[in-house]
């Protein structure tokens, strides 16, 4: 019996496959294709500038962030917003939309504001990485 625990044919409910394969079978169909292609994608000029979608989703919100000036109303406002239940803060984003529509900097930068009070430890990492881009730091 190929790869059969003793515990597993003690199991009134298990019936080994009697034309199972012995051992894994190695596939190395492709290998050479495969290898190509890493290497061809490790030294393709647009390697190093990809960024993938939530990288640059984070990319757009420190850009927001980065122009606004921190005062101590904006950190009263987002301390504010941290504590918003779901629903309000969906309408508070409503509020904004006809703004961010027309493409007003202030409101933009107000959505970014937002949308950065409830951020969950993953996009935080993403917004920390996105800072470190912008001062060249990685």
């Amino acid at each position: 019996m190929a790869r059969t625990s003793a515990a597993a044919l003690a199991a009134p409910n298990v019936v080994p496959f009697p034309n199972a394969a012995t051992r894994k079978v190695d596939n190395y169909r492709f290998a050479d294709q495969r290898r190509a292609v890493l290497a061809a994608r490790k030294e393709s000029p647009l390697c190093a500038r990809y960024l993938a979608p939530w990288e640059r989703a984070a990319d757009r919100l420190a850009q927001d962030l980065a122009d606004i000036e921190q005062t101590p109303a904006l950190l009263i406002v987002s301390a504010i917003l941290r504590t918003l239940d779901a629903d309000q803060y969906t309408r508070v984003l409503e509020q904004l939309a006809p703004g961010a529509i027309l493409g007003r900097k202030p409101v933009m930068q107000a959505i970014a504001t937002v949308k950065a009070s409830r951020l969950c430890v993953g996009e935080q990492l993403d917004l920390y990485r996105a800072f470190d881009r912008q001062r060249g730091e990685a």
